[in-house]
């Protein structure tokens, strides 16, 4: 488990239970939060294609608060589904690689070539982060963990757009990716391997 993962999270989740409760009480649906948070991600990528840094920001900050929010809301509704849940996960994939996306377009038109394999390279770690999860469950290995987990790329990410120290910011989402890619890796041949000895 990440370290905003296990000291972090719970007060981020005290936090946000007003927004949950608010969300709730009006039955606002998990899923359309869901692709609200996609929404907004999508408009704050575009906002930083702009460079247009701080409303770039909170658009991004929001989004991420969204996709947050949505599964308190389910429970608290007593709507969390399967489908909810798949909906989730693979509106995640979209929010993760949008702002990657864009800030390689970004860096490619400005013929920035370090700055645009930095956005793959950042792209590239988020996905071997979450692939590896994914696959790792479908092996019935559970509860693999990493130093950098999503809540650390998003918190780099929008550290990087408030500070304008995007190439920092990508740097340290590609090598922390990469580097839990590979944490990940290691554990669930360690579980394999205990499975089958």
């Amino acid at each position: 488990m990440s370290f905003i993962s296990r000291e972090i999270k719970p007060f981020f989740e005290r936090s946000i239970s007003p927004v949950v409760v608010f969300l709730s009480e009006r039955g606002v649906h998990p899923n359309l939060i869901t692709l609200g948070g996609l929404l907004l991600i999508l408009c704050g990528s575009v906002a930083l294609y702009y460079k247009l840094l701080i409303p770039a920001f909170l658009l991004l900050g929001a989004g991420a608060v969204l996709d947050a929010v949505d599964g308190a809301v389910a429970r608290r509704s007593g709507l969390n589904s399967e489908f909810g849940a798949f909906l989730d996960s693979t509106v995640d994939r979209f929010s993760d690689s949008l702002p990657f996306v864009s800030l390689g377009f970004m860096y490619a038109g400005e013929g920035e070539p370090y700055g645009t394999l930095l956005s793959f390279l950042a792209l590239v770690g988020s996905f071997g982060v979450s692939y590896t999860r994914a696959r790792a469950e479908a092996l019935g290995v559970y509860g693999v963990g990493g130093v950098f987990e999503r809540a650390e790329r998003w918190v780099t990410l929008l550290a990087g757009v408030l500070l304008d120290l995007i190439p920092l910011a990508l740097l340290v989402i590609a090598l922390g990716g990469l580097g839990t890619t590979v944490q990940r890796i290691y554990e669930v041949r360690k579980h394999i391997t205990r499975r089958f000895a």
